[in-house]
């Protein structure tokens, strides 16, 4: 045992030091050669269930590919021997390692995702590390490490970590590593591959055998399954295990090892379909063993097994091949040395044959006699499998159509039509000459076709009628359909359409709406004929013609063929690839006059555009259901029974954001600084079958009310942003319509400039209110200076009245006393006449008095009155109401604010007269004044029980001959207080007189 060891340790030094120098010299011819390959483009091949796509270092993909791994956001992580590479579908991404803490070695030879969605990477040289959440963890060799080429890393059902290298197996338990060894059942030195099954069993590939740790052990058992070197381990889904090396080739449990074996695959993987895919250490490239389940248990493949093998010769960037993947979307992805390769699962298949002319319009049929027919020059053909078998050639010119008609089959060339049976193409008798056109079935069993100058011919079988003749335009016809009314829609060049129905020709042209273009399409869709044309597709009904759109308009573009299932659903092929509208759709978009649909391209594998120019519908149905489409670089096949529907939710995540030319990553929660107005905001979804197709949807909370509709593009863009609180949001859809249930999001703010503050709104605020003050200030300032130069002039006229008044009225009456007084002197005291004058004489004195009191006051500008004008109209009522006669009262709520001279004295004579009149006029019992403090205003009432007034004195303003309710008006006026009169007849009479408090104070100047 001991000499077996040390040859087997030998072995694997020899290895190992071999392995080293290949990868070496592998690396060096990456570096210094740069190989042209394909960009990353649709590869069909044969009639295949599969659609590739290369990327490659003119890509931006990396060269050395050693490992692949796909992490739960559904990014494809790439191992190489320049580093560590992240896919998202549409760019790469190197992932560079924080600053002082990279990478002991930038060649990756094997990667994991865990179930915590960690990934673990393994190097050439040894050693492991982690990245975990954005945080990276190094276990660096040592003895219960790797210390040489890391072959694998798998976890198991418990979550530890098993790698198996050239350095023996190892195991991390979520706390510590160790080197496991002969104490769990373990006596070898190296590890090629180790797989956990559905059944938590673990495999390992060691030595020259394959051991088992079954769920819950604590040992390895042995298998006696013997085994080659650089061994690789599979489970199928039946749970049979596969088992490929160099020395027995690929086999299945339980089996006799042979010599020499077919296959040693580096690594393999199963699609959805049950294929094995494998890359080939021995021949280079790749292999496609399709069916694995119908193999029978223990079997070992052979050469025959083999579906397909792809390297170089035939697409593949390089055939040095090593990892192999398929993801969740059912993607098989395989790196090379040169570039990475995906194969997707194809719902369309193609079929390419250098005998088909990609110059020339060739016919397409299906026959339920001779089946699928194709024609390409003069020949015609039968489709079988991926292959074409002749069946007849023309003896004139080349063939443009083919008619199937129950078990008769037409074929019509250039020149004359033809029957095809089993003693080949028998010419038709028929009437006319010119060169044929447009090919239709006439309902019957027979077929229309158009005639260049001559017009419309029907054929039942037997005989030909000349249909039109002189009614229907005989030149130009590029399509027909016959109606299932009878009627004949033909289509011609320059957007026109006739309709021949009962005898008579109806046309459809530019002046009724129709704008297609050469009319190379005609279908029957509900009530109506849908027309495919050049420029696109219009629906004619009821004589109306209504053009159709769709959200990329050029889809709608060079229709050659229209075909509707059974189902309702319609298929078009254009010149942008082959359009699915389905019977929902198709109902809505003719009410609306807009489709929308699957658009199936190259993307999908379509071989190239719907052949042009072609006088027959480019779509076929075969016996299966099966759609054919012709293009010009071969035949397409779509089975509508099958679709494929991708039901995996995309994965939508924020990648980054920039301000200007400063680029940002992830920033959730960062406040971006004030006068912040445009961003970029950058997101992505990992959908690895069709990127291309992933539309977006965002939205901005803070500023979009709604969701916006991004389409394919991933940046979303805003100007003119505020400050403020912002929520980025985004959402994706797969190329089936599925939207990620939940969104990716993004918190961020912009803080505001000063002036964008609510301290600067207060700011403005207080500063309008204090301009705003100051203006009603400066307001009443010039009210007040227009008042006192009013007062300054009314004190100046009063003085000279009050000059006059002492200079001659005065004067002129004390001198009457005077006289008076001589009179009276003449008179016996005990003369009751002179007691009568004494008593005018005394109150003519009292008269001088008061006249020489308010001479005074006219002088000085000051009041008559006491400052208390409650005491004063309490003074003016005792010297009124004679012997009591009256119920007369003052009330005054509260202290009144001082008031200037001339306004005191305006209000006391407003209130005398008012209080005069009350007394001497209104016969009242009751008379009351009420002074008080009214919403900013001093309101003086004076109020009676008595008579009233009538309403045309209050409306006249006085009396004929009586001026004091004038006057009471005007004082009023020039005071700027308001004065209202109310009464009634019998009511008695209110006087309200309001004084604005602002008013009061004014001192003069």
């Amino acid at each position: 045992m001991d000499t077996l060891l040390s040859g087997r340790e030998g072995c694997v030094s020899s290895l190992i030091a071999i392995a080293r120098r290949w990868a070496t010299l592998s690396w060096l011819t990456c570096c210094v050669l740069l190989v042209r390959t394909e960009p990353a483009i649709a590869t069909p091949f044969g009639m295949a269930e599969y659609h590739r796509s290369t990327w490659s270092q003119r890509d931006g993909a990396p060269p050395d590919i050693w490992a692949l791994a796909q992490d739960p956001g559904g990014a494809l992580w790439l191992g190489t021997g320049i580093g560590l590479y992240r896919f998202d579908g549409i760019g790469f991404e190197r992932y560079n390692a924080p600053q002082g803490n990279g990478f002991a070695s930038s060649n990756i030879t094997a990667l994991l995702t865990d179930s915590r969605g960690r990934l673990w990477i393994g190097f050439y040289p040894g050693g492991i590390s982690v990245l975990e959440a954005g945080r990276l963890k190094h276990y660096p060799p040592s003895p219960v490490l790797p210390t040489g080429l890391v072959m694998r890393i798998t976890e198991d059902a418990a979550g530890h970590i098993w790698v198996p290298s050239f350095t023996g197996l190892y195991r991390f338990d979520g706390k510590r590593w160790a080197r496991v060894g002969p104490e769990m059942g373990f006596p070898y030195r190296y590890a090629d591959d180790v797989l956990l099954d559905s059944k938590g069993t673990l495999w390992v590939a060691a030595g020259d055998t394959l051991l088992k740790l079954p769920s819950g052990a604590s040992r390895f058992e042995p298998t006696h399954v013997a085994t080659g070197a650089y061994t690789s381990l599979l489970e199928a889904p039946d749970g049979t295990l596969w088992i490929s090396d160099g020395t027995y080739g690929t086999r299945s449990m339980p089996s006799a090892p042979r010599a020499l074996g077919f296959g040693h695959f580096a690594s393999m993987s199963l699609d959805r379909n049950g294929a094995l895919w494998g890359t080939d250490r021995r021949r280079g490239g790749l292999a496609r063993i399709a069916g694995l389940d119908r193999l029978p248990a223990g079997y070992a493949l052979s050469e025959r097994d083999v579906a397909e093998t792809i390297q170089r010769r035939n697409g593949l960037a390089s055939d040095r091949a090593v990892p192999v993947l398929t993801d969740r979307e059912g993607n098989v992805w395989v790196g090379t040395n040169m570039g990475l390769h995906r194969f997707r699962p194809s719902s369309m298949q193609v079929l390419q044959d250098e005998r088909l002319s990609q110059s020339g319009v060739y016919g397409m049929a299906f026959s339920p006699s001779h089946g699928l027919l194709v024609s390409s020059g003069r020949q015609l053909y039968r489709v079988d499998d991926n292959d074409l078998t002749l069946l007849a050639s023309s003896v004139g010119r080349g063939i443009y159509a083919i008619h199937a008609a129950g078990p008769r089959t037409y074929v019509f060339a250039w020149d004359g039509a033809y029957e095809y049976s089993a003693r080949g193409l028998l010419p038709l008798d028929m009437p006319g000459t010119g060169t044929l056109g447009a090919v239709a079935s006439d309902g019957t069993g027979g077929f229309l076709v158009m005639r260049e100058g001559q017009g419309l011919f029907q054929y039942d079988g037997q005989t030909w009628t000349h249909i039109g003749m002189g009614a229907i335009p005989p030149h130009g016809a590029t399509s027909l359909l016959r109606d299932p009314d009878g009627s004949v829609w033909i289509g011609y060049n320059g957007s026109r359409i006739v309709h021949w129905r009962s005898g008579e020709a109806r046309i459809f042209g530019s002046k009724e709406g129709l704008d297609i273009g050469t009319v190379s399409a005609l279908e029957k869709v509900g009530e109506g004929v849908l027309a495919g044309g050049e420029s696109g597709v219009a629906l004619l009904r009821n004589g109306q013609v209504r053009p159709l759109r769709s959200a990329d308009r050029n889809r709608l573009s060079g229709i050659t063929g229209l075909h509707r299932r059974p189902g309702g659903d319609l298929w078009m092929n254009g010149v942008n690839g082959v359009f699915h509208v389905s019977v929902e759709e198709l109902g809505k978009g003719l009410e609306r006059g807009s489709l929308d649909g699957r658009l199936y391209d190259t993307a999908d594998g379509m071989p190239g555009i719907a052949q042009q120019s072609t006088l027959m519908s480019t779509i076929v149905t075969d016996g299966a259901g099966r759609l054919w489409f012709s293009t010009n670089q071969g035949l397409a096949m779509i089975d509508p029974a099958r679709p494929l529907h991708n039901p995996v939710v995309p994965t939508v995540s924020i990648r980054g954001l920039a301000v200007g030319e400063v680029e940002y990553g992830r920033v959730d929660g960062k406040e971006f600084q004030a006068g912040t107005r445009d961003m970029r905001i950058r997101y992505a979804a990992s959908s690895l079958a069709y990127p291309e197709r992933v539309r977006f949807r965002y939205r901005l909370e803070g500023l979009d009310a709604d969701w916006q509709d991004a389409g394919h593009r991933r940046v979303a863009y805003y100007t003119n942003l505020g400050p403020g609180k912002y929520v980025f949001r985004v959402q994706a859809a797969n190329e089936s319509g599925v939207w990620s249930a939940g969104n990716a999001s993004m918190a961020f703010s912009i803080a505001p400039r000063f002036t964008q503050t609510g301290w600067f709104f207060g700011l403005c605020t207080t500063a309008a209110a204090a301009f705003m003050y100051f203006i009603h200030k400066l307001r009443l300032r010039r009210i007040s200076r227009r008042m006192r130069m009013r007062f300054e002039e009314r004190h100046r006229e009063r003085e000279r009245i009050a000059r006059e008044l002492h200079d001659t009225l005065l004067q002129s009456f004390h001198g009457l006393l005077l006289r008076f007084q001589a009179v009276a002197n003449l008179l016996a005291r005990e003369d009751p006449v002179r007691a009568s004058l004494e008593q005018v004489m005394d109150r003519g004195e009292q008269a001088i008095v008061e006249g020489r009191e308010r001479v005074q006051s006219l002088r000085l500008a000051e009041a008559s009155v006491p400052e208390d004008l409650p005491q004063a109209f309490a003074s003016i009522g005792r010297e009124l109401n004679h012997e009591d006669a009256v119920d007369f009262n003052v009330v005054s709520e509260g202290e009144l604010p001082p008031l200037e001279a001339v306004m005191r004295d305006e209000i006391y004579w407003i209130g005398r007269e008012a209080l005069s009149n009350a007394f001497r006029h209104s016969e009242a019992g009751r008379i009351g004044v009420a002074v008080s403090m009214a919403n900013g205003n001093i309101r003086f009432r004076f109020r009676d029980d008595g008579r009233g007034v009538t309403e045309d004195v209050l409306r006249s303003g006085g009396r004929d001959g009586h001026w004091g309710l004038r006057g009471m008006r005007e004082r009023a006026i020039d005071i700027g207080a308001e004065l209202r009169i109310s009464s009634s007849p019998g009511g008695g009479t209110d006087v309200e007189l309001l004084v604005p408090s602002r008013s009061t104070s004014r001192k003069r100047a």
